[in-house]
């Protein structure tokens, strides 16, 4: 029973977290459209993904604007 609740935990904490990415996903959209720098915020994105990939080898592709 206690494997069960930990998994409910984490499922609710994940579902939490993909809430909250995707609400500043809507702001960083927003940002860039207000300053015009988009191609300066992607970039800098792209940057940051690149770096995350060699660390962990993971690719998360949650801030980029759908082209």
């Amino acid at each position: 029973m206690d494997s069960n609740n930990q998994i409910q935990e984490i499922s609710v904490a994940l579902s939490e977290l993909f809430e909250k990415v995707e609400k500043l996903k809507l702001k960083l959209d927003s940002l860039c459209k207000q300053t015009g720098g988009c191609a300066h915020i992607k970039a800098i994105n792209r940057e940051i993904l690149k770096k995350k990939e060699l660390i962990n080898g993971t690719h998360i592709n949650s801030f980029r604007e759908e082209e």
